[in-house]
Order: structure tokens, then C-alpha cells, then sequence
């Protein structure tokens, strides 16, 4: 039974990806284009971009658990109904965390690495959507400020890449730094799974002997003065910041310890 139920979840991963990269293929390739014939207007066109991104990573999401792939609950999401614009971040275990948070969060603005922008398979995708590029650190961060400032919400993984696992859990500065700038309120998200699951250098094949459980906890949201003492200078203020961000995401997972896991909970061999 634990063989067939290994072979189920194989072939239910690699059939959820290869319908993702189908997909992908046909909205950047055929369904984006149409987008700039069409819709002239940059914002209206960035907002169904938006939309039409954030359906089809739900579609994603609901496929994976029908599947039997995973399993994965929501908790906490009165605290993302709050109609406010936020700095939304997150730790990052795994490869799909950002799938279930752009399809929570569609209209959100997101960073994407330069080369996705150069990819000519999801170009189009890209500059519909109106992402941000992480091209220059320096022009990085005052796009992520610009965005936030004129109203739009900002989904950020401080971390950078994802959580290697068993070490702690350790955030670069870039979205403390947004924060004080910014003044933004932020809304803190703690993203775990048990047993681990497409994390950093694991190829997608690697599945684990069980099903794995996503949790994905939406803490309520914070202010900058909730975290951060009002007489701090601004790179003080970033440090606090990076450091108040950190301990707040971690108390939110299981064990509170700010690591990503120790162990893959017995990670079957591949059959041959």
C-alpha cells in the first residue's frame, strides 16, 4: 500500500507540473500578447494580467490537493481581509510557496528574478503583470518603495531564496529596509510543511513517504511602531526590523524554533 501510494503521489507531482508548464507555456506564449493588442490602458491590463495569474495558481493549488500531492490549510485569513495595503512577508521553505500566496494575494506586486525577464516563454507574462525585476539592488528597493507608496501591496520573501533545511531561518535586510522606509504596515506570514517537500536543490521527483501537509498561518497585521522604538536612526531602525521580522515569523511555525526542518520524515527511495 505505502508503494502504490508513493507511485499515486509520482505520478500526480509530475503531472501537476508538466500541466503547469503547459499552461505557462500557452498564457505567454498566445494569452498575454493578446493582452497588449488589446488593452492599451497599462493598469487595466496589469490588473487582468493579475487576475488571470492569480486563477491559474489556485487552479494549480486545487489540482495538486486533488490529486492527493499534498494536503494544505489556511489559517488566520480575517487578517487578510483588511482592505489595506500591506508589506506582505513570508518565509520560504519550499518551491510553491509563492503559487499559494499569489493566488491568496493576486493584485499584490511581486519580485521576480531578472531572468524570468528574459525568458522568452514568460517575457510577455511579466511585463503584462508588471512585476518587479530584481535586475540592481539600489533600484530594487526604491521600486518596492514607489509601489508600496502609491498604494499597492508588496509580497516579499526576506530570505531571498529558499530556507536550506535543518538551519535557521536567516533574513537579508531588503524588506526591513522597505519597512522603514516606508512605514508600511506589515502582515507576517508563517509557511510550513511536514514531512519536507520540493525544498532548495530537491528536484521535483523526490517525494516524501508521506503526503505532505502545507500550513500556511496569516498573522495579524503589524505596524512599524509595534516593532520598531520611535527614537531608533533609520539603520538602527532597519536592523530591529530585520531582527523583530524574523522572531515574529518564526513563533508563528510549529515548533517556534525558526528552522526549517530537520529531517524529510523518510523519503522513499525511487523505483526503478
Amino acid at each position: 500500500m505505502k508503494y502504490l501510494d508513493y507511485m499515486r503521489r509520482l505520478f500526480g507531482t509530475a503531472l501537476s507540473f508538466a500541466v503547469f508548464g503547459i499552461a505557462g507555456l500557452i498564457m505567454g506564449l498566445l494569452l498575454f500578447p493578446l493582452l497588449f493588442v488589446f488593452l492599451r490602458d497599462d493598469l487595466a491590463r496589469q490588473r487582468i494580467a493579475r487576475r488571470i495569474i492569480g486563477r491559474a495558481f489556485a487552479a494549480f493549488v486545487w489540482l495538486i490537493k486533488v490529486l492527493g500531492v499534498l494536503s494544505y490549510e489556511i489559517v488566520g485569513r480575517e487578517n487578510m481581509e483588511t482592505g489595506e495595503n500591506h508589506l506582505i512577508v513570508a518565509n520560504h521553505p519550499t518551491l510553491i510557496d509563492v503559487v499559494f500566496l499569489v493566488s491568496m494575494f493576486p493584485d499584490s506586486d511581486c519580485v521576480i528574478k531578472e531572468a524570468v525577464t528574459r525568458n522568452p516563454f514568460m517575457r510577455s507574462t511579466v511585463m503584462a503583470a508588471n512585476y518587479i525585476s530584481n535586475n540592481a539592488c539600489d533600484d530594487l528597493l526604491d521600486s518596492c518603495v514607489a509601489r508600496l507608496k502609491k498604494g499597492s501591496s508588496l509580497l516579499l520573501f526576506p530570505e531571498g531564496t529558499r530556507t536550506v533545511p535543518g538551519r535557521p531561518i536567516e533574513f537579508k535586510p531588503g524588506a526591513a529596509t522597505v519597512a522603514v522606509r516606508t512605514s508600511a504596515r506589515v502582515l507576517p506570514i508563517a509557511i510550513s510543511c511536514a514531512p519536507l517537500f520540493l525544498t532548495k536543490d530537491e528536484p521535483w521527483y523526490t517525494v516524501p513517504a508521506t503526503r505532505p501537509h502545507f500550513v500556511i498561518r496569516i498573522m495579524p497585521p503589524v505596524s512599524l511602531r509595534d516593532l520598531v522604538p520611535d527614537q531608533q536612526d533609520q539603520r538602527h531602525a532597519r536592523h530591529a526590523m530585520n531582527d523583530a521580522l524574523r522572531l515574529l515569523i518564526t513563533s508563528g511555525l510549529p515548533d517556534g524554533s525558526g528552522r526549517s526542518g530537520a529531517t524529510r520524515a523518510g523519503t522513499l527511495t525511487q523505483f526503478s
